[in-house]
């Protein structure tokens, strides 16, 4: 193979340049210079300097914006090698063994019979003589007996010649090939094609995926106790910076990644540079907070939907950071410490006033009547809260100068406050909910429960399946209210609820009714 067409090899490949990882996006002149150029994206996007443009032209183009330069090709440039290669290196390297230490049924080994001839290059009138084949021989029949290895960062990029690593070492059980220069699917499929025994793969590269699933809209990898999106030597490391971001996957929609084990804020994000990601579920893991870093707004710059209900956040900060994120309209956040010890109702009047673009907010639709409420009334929560200086009234409550430009400063004094601070909780429908088998039969079960009207007709089923253990498919729904039926009597109506779509309050739904559910 010419240098021509080993340097065309390269594209699309992974390598390594001195210490940092990359992919080759463009072989090619650049000119005015003469020789071919590689255009790489950085995996460190710090290292880049543009996004495959020069003077005007554009060679190739990143993932992510500003992760790539160009770079000569030179003996800084590591194209990888086979599996085998780095495993003998990392473990059997150039260390000698110690004194008289053999394995069973083996003779001791001695330096001065190790020597053999070999011929040079395969030319049988050049002979020259080896010292330590032997010693390599019998460390090598040393690495059967691996079951977990570690090959992370190994510059591994290809399976070698086919059966050699079944033939090396056939009981890895354990193995780690994060962080190396793997471009496909085929080729991690070679490796593992020949560990017949092996049960744990760990392949914190997601970079590689990519070019496999260019298409892939919606992704579900919940319930798989998945605790890190990177590499675990950088995930165990107290850095921040060139924190690696995932990239690619530009129509990836919806993330599901609901039930595992993830703590840190950090591994999510990984996911902030992709660009086209709407909805992200987050819900039962392990998060104690949240926060954003995209101070130019790039950072997950179309997520609009996030779940973090049942996780571990402990203070309204993470509230305050989601305030940041530049397209989130829909939140779920239920069940997490911060809120434990506050009422449902003014919980959700606090999240509502804090993040000003909310529409959708655990299930239930947030009215622009809704949101001037529960603003006004919020900013009358923190002047009953704070007897503080205004500095300090901002240091917790990030948006309180904004409300007030918008609403005016509160005076807690003020017999208005009084007066107002009602007006949300009168928007709170107090309702019995219970089952029957029909209408003309008794409850079941009952409960008590105080709803928004602007609830809509599919979210309450949902949460009546939750609270009765009935499927929405199964459910028929409807209201009781008392009307006059003549001068000082009064006669029970049932209304039926049949359109999914429409909210609580446009059935005329108040107070005191009662909702019932029918199991059909």
């Amino acid at each position: 193979m010419s240098e021509s067409e080993k340097l065309s090899a390269l594209l699309n490949k992974r390598i390594q340049f001195e210490d940092q990882l990359a992919t080759v996006r463009y072989i090619g002149p650049v000119p005015p210079t003469k020789g071919d150029w590689l255009g790489v994206e950085w995996d460190i996007v710090s290292r880049g300097k543009h996004d495959g443009v020069h003077e005007g032209i554009r060679y190739f183009t990143c993932s992510v914006p500003n992760s790539g330069s160009f770079i000569r090709f030179s003996s800084k440039v590591n194209t990888g090698r086979s599996f085998l290669s780095a495993l003998t290196e990392r473990y059997i390297g150039d260390n000698d063994d110690a004194p008289n230490k053999t394995a069973i049924n083996e003779t001791p080994y001695d330096a001065q019979k190790d020597l053999e001839s070999i011929y040079w290059a395969g030319n049988t009138r050049i002979e020259v003589e080896a010292l330590g084949w032997e010693k390599i021989r019998r460390k090598q029949r040393h690495l059967d007996r691996l079951t977990e290895v570690g090959l992370s960062f190994e510059q591994i990029s290809n399976a070698g010649a086919p059966g050699e690593i079944e033939t090396v070492c056939p009981n890895i059980v354990d193995l780690n090939l994060s962080k190396n220069l793997l471009s496909d699917w085929n080729t991690v499929a070679q490796i593992c094609a020949q560990l017949k025994k092996l049960e744990v793969l760990r392949l914190k590269q997601l970079e590689i995926l990519e070019p496999c699933l260019k298409n892939l809209q919606n992704l579900q990898v919940g319930f798989n106790n998945i605790k890190h999106l990177r590499d675990e030597t950088a995930a165990n490391s107290n850095e921040n910076e060139n924190l690696e971001k995932i990239k690619g996957f530009d129509n990836l929609k919806v993330l599901n990644l609901e039930s595992n084990i993830i703590e840190d804020w950090r591994e999510i994000e990984r996911l902030a540079h992709l660009k086209n990601l709407e909805i992200l579920y987050l819900n039962g893991n392990l998060i104690k907070e949240i926060h954003y870093n995209g101070h130019d707004k790039m950072e997950f710059a179309s997520l609009r939907s996030l779940n973090v209900s049942d996780n571990n956040i402990e203070s309204w900060r993470s509230v305050d950071e989601l305030n940041k994120f530049p397209a989130l309209k829909e939140l779920r956040i239920k069940r997490n410490p911060f809120v434990k010890d506050i009422k449902s109702d003014e919980a959700t009047i606090t999240v509502i006033g804090r993040i000003k673009a909310l529409t959708l907010l655990n299930g239930s639709i947030i009215s622009p009547g809704d949101r001037v409420d529960a603003e006004r009334y919020y900013l009358r929560l923190i002047m009953r809260d704070f007897k503080s200086a205004i500095n300090e009234i901002e240091n917790q409550h990030p948006r309180f100068k904004e409300l007030c430009d918008i609403h005016g400063t509160p005076d807690p004094d003020d017999s208005s406050f009084r007066a107002s601070s009602s007006v949300l909780k009168d928007r709170l429908l107090a309702l019995t909910i219970t089952s029957r088998s029909a209408l003309d039969q008794q409850p079941i079960k009952k409960i008590s429960k105080k709803l928004l009207g602007t609830m809509t007709i599919r979210n309450l089923k949902n949460l009546l399946q939750r609270l009765f253990g009935i499927p929405v498919s199964h459910q028929k729904l409807f209201y009781l209210t008392k009307v006059e039926a003549a001068p000082g009597e009064n006669m029970t109506s049932a209304i039926e609820i049949n359109d999914d779509l429409r909210q609580l309050s446009y059935y005329d739904i108040t107070s005191g009714d009662e909702i019932v559910i029918i199991s059909v």
